[in-house]
């Protein structure tokens, strides 16, 4: 992935000024190479954005840099590798980013040396990036411009979504203050206000009428009212003037020309006060006022003046309510959104919550409609798909959009539908412009008692998980269990003692299983087993924290772990006088992972160990799955003297061509079979272990029994030509101290 020659550079001379002193923006670059890292590095140079400097900070792999995102929110910008320690490691953390650390509004440009590991177009359908560029594209100029852009739009979407988190507390802080902060009683504030300013009695009054833009003004409703107009509340103002017939006309006239001017006018002892947040909300407010006498031009100055504290009192309100409206519902779909069901939550009593079932639906195939036909296109799909999910969720009394294409609906316990009305709802038949899609929904259901003690941002992301968790397995409908909370919560622990384990290298040791010659039962060779002994737990096996480590970017490194001390082993039989091959096991994500080769050239070139003690062990699924790189890493391991040997052989699906092609030494029959030679039906098993033989007498290739338990099944491989083998009828896996001791003894009897 190196890019040697991707800028150039002059020298220049950057004169330290007050400037620099102001608080820096912050990008990670994340980059294993330590050559383009460097070249990043000094592309950014004395880059300034909004007269603030640029500070950049790196990691050499997905794993590092997710530590860092995890203790620091003030990263702007991330260039990421995609192909690092593993060839999707940069798109893993992608989704650690987004998913697991909730980091939304950082901006990740994702950098290629190699396009076709992760397709563009695949990519920013697939996960949330900003932008995607192959290095080689990249020049000085580009670098600077895109991290520039990238930092201004992380500005503004960090300002917004700050301003939208304090909303709650500044709109319910400010409701608080003063009822005049509600329309309601602001209204009947400025009543009361007008009244006193001019000095109308009971005989007198003040109305204030609420008109919508589509409505006549004498239709407008009175929401507030004093003196003489109490009566007329909640009545229109038509209703008002024919209490007032010999002035009727007049009063017409004079609201009417307010509404059309959209200004204050004033005849004799009435008045007509219009205000307007059209540019908010397009609300319109008509205040009617009756004096007892003419209105002197000192009173009508006052009102004036006061209109104005007016005006802004209801474009305040107005935006108030705007901005609670952006902070707690989708515009696009008007519908609540995720604050509000944090806030749902937050201010539900324990029986209202003991008592709701929520029910997340994830729309499958939004992104890629989205893509391919527009984002326009795809809203339309989606409030189609929301209408149909209304109805087959029905009766529910609250909906809100968590994501772009999950939805959770609240309902009473009595009202959650039956298994087969849920999974009715998976299947959605939408139409748009006369074009008829099958939209595939996922759904999870849970007892929201069941969370009752959590925080409602932690309820909501088990929700997800729950979600997330059905996806995964392929099960369009998943229910929560309680005991799924447990296993995240260990599956976590689990991960951050294994990033111990590793970091302190404690705790990981190496057991051998000797390998065993049918006929003589001397040991030949050795399979070197991880195991972890956890100071809690005990012995645990690989089935257990290897899936842990495959999800979390540490696989690599744990396979690294495992080479280095093979090496080292190596050496202490020798050093003991042993001479047998040991194997270790390997995937086919370590090949094309630039740390993990360049170690094991490094510890090669060293000439340590002889390289025909050592042998490399790959499943036959992974070598077909990554046969391309596979094959040729796998001839220039045997080009250097290393065995290679093909692990769970038969369970795969390789074809002959395929196998034929891979520099390989051994092949392991899978244990499966083996075992089946003692089963219910041992034919099968006998005639895969025959036709297996063959194959290996055909490639010239030695071969392996693995997972022999009992007299029976090695007798069978020995009438068949087998005359390798391992498993417990001979020994389990041992420390090398206890293995160098079984071959010393073997060596004097």
């Amino acid at each position: 992935m190196s890019e040697d020659h991707l800028f150039e550079f002059v020298d220049e001379h950057v004169e330290l000024s007050s400037e620099q002193h102001a608080t820096p923006w912050t990008v990670l670059s994340v980059e294993d190479d330590p050559g383009y890292q460097q070249s990043l590095l000094n592309g950014l140079a004395a880059l300034k954005v909004k007269d603030r400097p640029v500070e950049c900070i790196t990691a050499n792999s997905a794993t590092s840099a997710a530590a860092i995102l995890a203790e620091r929110s003030d990263i702007a910008v991330i260039l990421l590798d995609v192909v690092m320690e593993r060839d999707d490691a940069g798109l893993f953390l992608i989704n650690t980013i987004r998913n697991v650390l909730g980091n939304n509004e950082v901006r990740i440009i994702l950098l290629t040396g190699q396009p076709g590991m992760a397709p563009r177009l695949d990519t920013m359908r697939d996960f949330d990036v900003d932008e995607y560029w192959n290095k080689v594209d990249l020049t000085e100029d580009k670098l600077r411009t895109i991290v520039a852009s990238n930092i201004r739009t992380w500005q503004s979407m960090t300002e917004l979504n700050s301003a939208r988190r304090g909303l709650q507390m500044i709109v319910e802080a400010s409701k608080a203050i003063t009822s005049r902060h509600n329309i309601d009683g602001f209204t009947k504030t400025v009543l009361a206000e007008i009244s006193r300013i001019i000095g109308v009695p009971d005989s007198g009054g003040v109305a204030c009428a609420y008109r919508n833009a589509q409505q006549l003004p004498e239709d407008s409703t009175i929401v507030a009212a004093t003196g003489d107009f109490a009566r007329h509340q909640q009545r229109s103002v038509k209703d008002l003037l024919e209490h007032y017939p010999s002035e009727k006309s007049a009063i017409h006239s004079l609201f009417s020309e307010a509404v059309t001017a959209n200004e204050h006018k004033f005849d004799g002892s009435w008045s007509a006060l219009y205000f307007t947040t059209q540019d908010v909300n397009d609300n319109h407010y008509l205040f009617l006022v009756k004096s007892p006498q003419k209105l002197l031009s000192s009173h009508i100055s006052l009102l004036m003046v006061f209109s104005e504290n007016v005006s802004n009192g209801f474009m305040n309100i107005a935006l108030m309510d705007k901005l609670s409206s952006l902070a707690f519902f989708d515009s696009d779909l008007n519908v609540a959104n995720r604050n509000w069901l944090q806030r749902q939550f937050q201010n539900s009593s324990t029986f209202d919550r003991n008592e709701t079932i929520m029910v997340l639906v994830k729309v499958d195939d939004f992104y890629t409609c989205e893509i391919l036909l527009g984002a326009d296109y795809a809203l339309g799909m989606l409030r189609q798909a929301l209408e149909q999910l209304r109805q087959r969720l029905s009766p529910h009394f609250a909906v809100a959009r968590l994501e772009d294409d999950t939805f959770a609906f609240l309902m009473h316990r009595s009202n959650l539908p039956d298994t087969v009305q849920l999974e009715h709802a998976t299947e959605l038949s939408l139409e748009l412009e006369g074009i008829t899609h099958k939209s595939e929904c996922f759904i999870a259901v849970l007892d929201v008692a069941d969370l009752d003690d959590e925080e409602p941002d932690r309820a909501i992301r088990l929700a997800e998980a729950t979600l997330h968790a059905g996806h995964h397995a392929g099960s369009a409908l998943q229910y929560y269990s309680p005991t799924l909370r447990e296993e995240l919560s260990a599956r976590y622990l689990l991960l951050k003692e294994l990033h111990c384990a590793l970091n302190e290298k404690s705790g990981l040791k190496l057991k051998y299983q000797p390998k065993h010659d049918l006929r003589t039962g001397k040991i030949v060779g050795a399979e070197a087993l991880l195991r972890w002994q956890h100071p809690f737990r005990g012995d645990l096996s690989p089935a257990i924290f290897i899936p842990v480590a495959e999800t979390s970017g540490l696989v690599n490194k744990i396979d690294l772990f495992v080479m280095q001390q093979v090496f080292k082993d190596i050496k202490t039989l020798v050093a003991s006088d042993i001479g047998i091959p040991v194997s270790f096991n390997v995937s086919s994500r370590d090949f094309d992972t630039p740390l993990f080769m360049e170690a094991f050239k490094v510890l090669l070139s060293e000439k340590t160990i002889d390289p025909g003690l050592l042998e490399i062990e790959i499943t036959e699924t992974q070598a077909m799955e990554n046969y391309t790189i596979v094959m040729d890493v796998l001839k220039v391991i045997a080009d250097s003297g290393v065995k290679v040997s093909i692990d769970d052989f038969g369970t795969g699906y390789s074809s002959l061509a395929h196998i034929s092609k891979l520099s390989a030494h051994t092949l392991k029959v899978d244990q499966t079979f083996v075992k089946q030679l003692t089963g219910d039906e041992p034919e099968n098993a006998l005639a895969v272990i025959r036709m297996i033989k063959k194959l290996s007498d055909e490639f010239n290739t030695d071969i392996i029994a693995e997972g022999v338990e009992n007299e029976q099944q090695r007798d069978v491989l020995l009438e068949n030509g087998y005359h390798c083998a391992q498993g417990y009828l001979f020994s389990e896996p041992m420390p090398l101290t206890e293995l160098i001791s079984n071959l010393q003894n073997q060596r004097h009897h």
